[in-house]
């Protein structure tokens, strides 16, 4: 930050530039031979409507001895991967079959006669490929671990491909309304539900809605289908897992928004009533998260939710004691951590209680000291959701902290050093590395409960 006040000028000074990092290594295979045509992404994390995405900070594509190399990068954290680029060996292969079949021609005509080339119906494709690798050594991005990147630095990072039989994925995208296939329809396969972009296209019929992405290594994959009918954008996912003989008889049913019209009731009294609700519906994936607003004196709100996608259902900035209870959809009551929509149509009830659970410790150092930190209120269950959506609060000098306006249910409460925990909660593999760590706790409506709590000395290993 810079002042200026009114005809000052200011001299001398500096600028101070930070030297960029550089990422390098080679790639080889299971026989210690270099692997080419592979790039090698270095990828940050992004937020982007609440949700998180990976975003491409640096690329490279190893040359004819397997090495690559990405400069210029800021410090920071990144995921890499490796992604052997079939395609290009696919399209190597046209080039070899041409060229062949040029040759066959020059030999067979006359002198001043045309050539005739004739492409074959099906594309020759390699026999075998590499499935994408996260560093160190891993196809599952939930188990990928981070590099930390300083001002200058220079690192090394090598990986091993394994070559596993090219397969293909095939199957069929309808409209999830009326079961027919549609006109026009975009199908395209991702390694990863947090990725953006055009991932692996698919070949789409216009008259069944079969499609075929062929090129793929054995894995797991997201299909996304996408198109557009009687002025209505519609969308469906799909997580298949691709064997070494492909995948067959995949079914994408896209569906458009799903219709809200919702109110808000509100169950007990409380010193401080809400004039305005405001709940937040965290999806999965790349799915943009649906915030509304519902105000005094109707409490009345429109929502637009994707049908047969999970979402977790969090009201924010509530009253003291105050906390979301149930989301009815169409008269079907649900969780909040489980709210499932389904057709064109519906209304929504959410109900807000003023009889929330208060939770009230102190938070204490290695010493057994009161100390400053944050607490987190992790729910205890396989599926607790997005750890943004986490209730939190921070432990002042004397070690004290309030919870207030808890839901009933089951949690583990984690404190750690951190005064903000956004970096940390936003890492992918966050709920990894915290385990079952914390001390545990059952809340009930209403209930008052007294802890204390011992800080943990960090939630990320790296």
């Amino acid at each position: 930050m810079l002042e200026v006040g009114a005809g000052e000028h200011v001299k001398n000074m500096a600028v101070r530039l930070m030297p960029a990092a550089i990422v390098s290594g080679e790639v080889v295979d299971e026989f210690n031979d270099p692997v080419s045509d592979v790039e090698v992404r270095l990828l940050v994390i992004q937020m982007k409507l609440g949700q998180m995405y990976l975003r491409v900070a640096g690329k490279a594509i190893t040359d004819d001895r397997g090495q690559y190399r990405v400069a210029g990068l800021h410090p920071g954290r990144y995921y890499m991967v490796a992604e052997y680029q079939t395609a290009n060996v696919t399209m190597a292969l046209v080039r070899t079959t041409l060229e062949q079949q040029l040759a066959e021609q020059v030999k067979a005509t006359k002198p001043g006669d045309p050539l005739m080339i004739e492409r074959g119906p099906e594309t020759p494709e390699p026999a075998y490929t590499y499935p994408p690798l996260f560093y160190p050594a891993t196809a599952d991005f939930q188990q990928a671990q981070t590099v930390k990147l300083n001002p200058g630095d220079e690192m090394a990072a090598n990986f091993l491909l394994v070559s596993a039989p090219v397969a293909f994925i095939r199957g069929r995208v309808t409209n999830g309304m009326t079961g027919q296939p549609p006109k026009s329809a975009s199908v395209s396969a991702f390694w990863t539900t947090y990725m953006e972009g055009d991932g692996l296209p698919a070949k789409v019929s216009p008259e069944d809605g079969t499609f075929e992405i062929r090129g793929v290594a054995p894995g797991t994959y997201t299909l996304r289908a996408n198109f557009s009918e009687d002025k209505q954008a519609y969308e469906g996912e799909q997580t298949v897992e691709v064997g070494n003989e492909g995948a067959q008889n995949v079914q994408i049913a896209a569906l458009p928004d799903f219709a809200a019209a919702g109110h808000v009731t509100i169950a007990g009294t409380s010193k401080y009533s809400p004039r305005r609700v405001l709940v937040e519906f965290a999806g999965e994936g790349l799915m943009p998260r649906v915030r509304v607003s519902a105000s005094h004196p109707d409490f009345k709100f429109e929502a637009q939710l994707r049908p047969d996608r999970h979402y977790y259902a969090r009201a924010r900035n509530l009253p003291e004691d105050y906390y979301l209870k149930s989301v009815a959809v169409s008269g079907h009551e649900m969780s909040p951590d489980d709210v499932l929509v389904s057709g064109g149509r519906g209304d929504m009830e959410i109900a807000i209680s003023a009889a929330g659970a208060r939770v009230e410790g102190v938070l204490y150092d290695s010493k057994g000291d009161p100390t400053r930190g944050s607490i987190l209120l992790v729910p205890d269950v396989p599926q607790p959701g997005p750890p943004d959506l986490y209730r939190r609060t921070s432990a002042d000098a004397k070690g004290k902290f309030t919870l207030r306006g808890v839901a009933p249910g089951s949690y583990r409460l984690l404190a750690v050093e951190s005064v903000s925990l956004d970096t940390e909660i936003n890492e992918p593999d966050f709920l990894r590395t915290t385990g079952n760590r914390g001390q545990t706790l059952s809340v009930e409506e209403s209930g008052k409960y007294t802890v204390s709590l011992a800080l943990e000395t960090s939630i990320n290993p790296n």
